[in-house]
């Protein structure tokens, strides 16, 4: 390990193999770092922080302060961060409201500059959120999306897997999995064709989702009559079910144009 004497650290912290600490960076008590770790200068890691291996923490992260909610009252709560994360400058992670609950935050993902990740979030894996995104509390990122710089996010929103907020974005409903979007007030444009390609999605899956896009967003059916056809005309599709069991969920309501946001129910 390559550990700076300018870095203060618990000794009740666990470091991993082959951990680099920069000068200045605090590690509290009760942190667990996971092995091939490099810790930036001026990180903090609070009390209650879990971080995996292979993970790059940039200057002056910020992981486990206490959570900015009213309903915090000082209990035991934490940060869980899955694998191979890479949490560029200032990147702000809040710990849970509730005992033993945790802000998640999963495997492989691209955190960017001034993003705050507020508490009791999910983030799941390969997901990119760029620079200067603010997440509400509970707010939920199913893997593989994509937030353009400077997006918000109102708290429990719902953001599908690979879909994609484009920059300067505001979200108050939920985005449904593959779609792309826009704007404050926000619009669905279409299917994250690009991003759905370099996941490895094939040309018929694509059309197949543009068709579903083309029912909830182009058609005059309301939202239980498109999901209803898209049942009907894709029942065999795992993208399709996928699509509908996310409306279905929704407590919130899907975004479906930039003055109306529908209910599932």
């Amino acid at each position: 390990m390559s550990i700076s004497e300018l870095a203060v650290i618990s000794p009740d912290a666990r470091l991993g193999r082959n951990v680099t600490v920069a000068p200045f960076a605090l590690i509290e008590a009760g942190v667990t770092i996971g092995h091939d770790c490099e810790i930036g200068p001026q990180v903090v890691l609070r009390a209650g922080t879990v971080i995996g291996s292979g993970c790059v923490l940039g200057t002056g992260v910020v992981i486990g302060d206490p959570p900015m909610d009213a309903a915090f009252k000082g209990e035991a709560s934490g940060v869980r961060i899955g694998d191979n994360n890479d949490l560029r400058e200032y990147v702000t992670i809040h710990r849970a409201t509730g005992r033993n609950r945790n802000t998640v935050i999963g495997k492989g993902n691209l955190i960017m500059p001034y993003t705050h990740i507020a508490h009791n979030c999910r983030i799941g894996n390969s997901v990119t959120i760029t620079n200067a995104c603010q997440l509400a509390g509970y707010v939920e990122i199913d893997d593989g999306a994509v937030l353009g710089g400077m997006t918000g996010i109102h708290q429990f929103v719902r953001i599908g897997a690979y879909a994609m907020a484009g920059a300067c974005s505001y979200l108050s409903k939920d985005l449904p999995p593959f779609m792309l979007g826009a704007g404050n007030p926000f619009r669905v444009r279409g299917v994250n064709r690009v991003g759905l390609r370099r996941a490895g999605f094939t040309g018929r899956q694509i059309d197949r989702l543009r068709e579903i896009h083309r029912l909830v967003y182009r058609s005059n059916l309301n939202l239980t009559a498109a999901l209803a056809r898209i049942r009907k005309r894709f029942p065999d599709s795992p993208h399709a079910r996928q699509f509908i069991a996310f409306c279905r969920k929704s407590e919130r309501g899907i975004q479906l144009k930039a003055e109306t946001a529908v209910s599932s129910e």
